[in-house]
């Protein structure tokens, strides 16, 4: 059973600088650090605010210590940003059984103890290029909020950018039971959208399968926030390359950040407060 995006993993150079955006300017708490031999990282988890069921969602910021971590790999081809999303499971055993059944290729075929919990990670290849993670999260990871003063309520929303929206939309379905909740086309481009908890998946892509696809990859973060003006000010005047609040295709107002002030990370941040706000589960 899935209950939510556990988390989103995010790739980075260095780890004290990532907190300097994450936890320093946007205030999400670090609720867990500490190195991981086994995989050569360091690696620290921040919660990103809370939803209205208590649960709370995660960054995973992870900083290779070996070059032959497939961290470090990771970067060396595709740069600092977004490497993972981690589906939040309650029976890690059996989803991984369920994905061998149906064939998915596996880059951990039995869930093993990793820093978040128990987990397994599923081939990249699995959905064309995008890395996905099945995760039953440890004791301290399980959605108990700490007190903040963020202004980021939760994460709102993650983009993945593939080669065909549908084929995704029917794997997420069949080897996770997540339904896509609502699809529409602009121009050559098909978007799919789906909503396993709190936390909404957008997939977006052409229309028609490429007939040599570039690789999927995870291609934006939206966190929910509350008085965006002042959040954008703040970030501005931190140094942050920070656009200018506007109104949002869901409602409410949006603002982003450019991705070369985020380690990599196209970030949004959408301030629902004065509209209808976003669509229910």
């Amino acid at each position: 059973m899935i209950r939510d995006v556990h988390h989103v993993g995010i790739a980075v150079r260095d780890l004290e600088a990532a907190c300097g955006l994450y936890r320093d300017a946007l205030g999400l708490p670090v609720v867990k650090e500490g190195e991981m031999p086994s995989r050569g990282v360091r690696a620290a988890m921040l919660a990103a605010g809370g939803s209205s069921d208590g649960s709370v969602g995660y960054l995973e910021l992870i900083q290779p210590l070996e070059a032959s971590s497939p961290f470090a790999k990771f970067i060396e081809e595709r740069g600092e940003g977004l490497h993972h999303v981690a589906l939040w499971s309650d029976d890690v055993d059996g989803d991984v059984a369920k994905l061998r059944d149906c064939g998915v290729a596996l880059d951990d075929p039995e869930p093993r103890d990793g820093f978040t919990g128990r987990l397994s990670y599923l081939a990249a290849d699995a959905f064309d290029g995008v890395q996905l993670e099945v995760v039953e999260p440890e004791e301290g990871l399980t959605g108990d909020r700490p007190a903040t003063e963020s202004r980021i309520k939760r994460i709102d929303h993650v983009v993945l950018r593939v080669p065909h929206p549908a084929t995704i939309s029917e794997r997420m379905a069949s080897w996770f039971g997540i339904e896509t909740k609502r699809t529409f086309q602009r121009g050559e481009t098909s978007f799919a959208f789906m909503r396993p908890g709190d936390v909404v998946i957008e997939v977006i892509g052409p229309s028609e399968r490429p007939a040599e696809p570039r690789p999927g990859e995870i291609a934006g973060l939206c966190f929910e926030c509350t008085e965006i003006d002042d959040l954008a000010a703040d970030l501005k005047a931190k140094g942050y390359p920070v656009g200018e609040p506007h109104p949002a295709l869901q409602g409410g107002r949006i603002v982003s950040v450019n991705q070369s002030g985020a380690c990599g990370v196209p970030v949004a941040f959408i301030d629902f407060t004065g509209s209808p706000g976003p669509p229910p589960r």
